[in-house]
């Protein structure tokens, strides 16, 4: 129904910056950190109109592709690490990209966001008779000790705003308790047993992703994201690499996506504090000589909140 109505939009010569970010709309941490983001770098707000649902993290980019527009994708978590769906989506960007000029979209910022887990039921359930706990892989691993304490069973779903909807909608889940945002549990009508149900602090790493004619900044504390292919042989990798530790830079994580054959492409990002601009260019001038292909995605500002 959504892609009919864009369709209709593009004929009749509408433009509509779309936003796409993992749904459903009103219902996830995703949708409240885009909100965040938007107000920060000017991008546009979300609205049922505009809105391009994601069911899923790496879907996100794929959208944004075929609809243009913004959206927000969730990178990293502190309890669970990095979201590998969302590094894979970028890798694959290089099956149809051979220089960022040619990719539509730039990532322009970024934001480190603090979250509660609220542990929510329908109405009518109280603790005691919660089955079992449903929500995003990542939620669950951010709560698994107190999960574990009351020694429930869990079912993955794929986002926290969707396990909402099910607990609310379906019978199937009419016992079932979700993790997820406070705006879930108000859209779906749901019943908050407990507004912080995390192990510990939680926080996210989400990029905003933007049109590339958006201007871009940079602040204290910044960070690259490059995906990239080496050559197929000895040393190649950690050749690509040792420039940025030549010049002093903090490479914070890396992931590889195999491309058949035994063959990998990566991703990588890395730390750069403003007064690191400089040596970070150089770094490239040298990394670049050790690739076939790459796309490097900033520096761009990550702020807290």
């Amino acid at each position: 129904m959504k892609n009919e109505q864009v369709k209709k939009e593009q004929e009749k010569g509408e433009q509509i910056e779309r936003v796409t970010f993992l749904g459903p709309i009103g219902a996830t941490f995703s949708h409240d950190t885009y909100n965040v983001l938007a107000k920060m770098y000017g991008a546009p707000k979300v609205t049922k109109t505009n809105y391009v649902p994601a069911g899923t993290n790496e879907e996100v980019l794929k959208l944004i592709r075929q609809h243009g527009g913004y959206g927000a994708i969730d990178m990293e978590t502190l309890a669970e690490c990095r979201v590998n769906e969302s590094s894979e989506s970028f890798i694959e960007l290089l099956t149809s990209y051979m220089k960022l000029d040619e990719c539509p979209f730039r990532v322009i910022g970024a934001v480190k966001l603090k979250l509660h887990f609220c542990l929510m039921v329908r109405q009518d359930v109280n603790e005691s008779m919660i089955t079992k706990i449903v929500a995003h892989k990542k939620a669950l691993g951010a709560c698994k000790e107190r999960i574990a304490k009351i020694m429930l069973p869990t079912a993955d779903a794929p986002s926290n705003g969707e396990a909402a909807r099910r607990v609310a909608e379906s019978e199937e889940y009419a016992t079932y308790a979700a993790l997820g945002t406070r705006s879930a549990a108000d859209k779906y009508g749901l019943k908050v047993l407990c507004e912080a149900f995390e192990d510990r602090e939680a926080v996210t790493t989400f990029f905003l992703i933007a049109p590339s004619s958006h201007g871009m900044s940079v602040g204290k504390e910044n960070r690259a994201l490059i995906v990239f292919k080496v050559p197929h042989k000895p040393g190649a990798l950690v050749k690509s690499l040792l420039p940025f530790e030549q010049e002093n830079l903090n490479l914070i994580q890396i992931h590889s996506a195999q491309t058949g054959n035994h063959t990998y492409n990566f991703a990588i990002e890395i730390e750069v504090k403003e007064s690191e601009l400089e040596a970070f260019g150089r770094a490239m001038e040298m990394f670049m000589q050790h690739v076939d292909i790459y796309l490097s995605f900033g520096p761009f500002q990550v702020l807290s909140r």
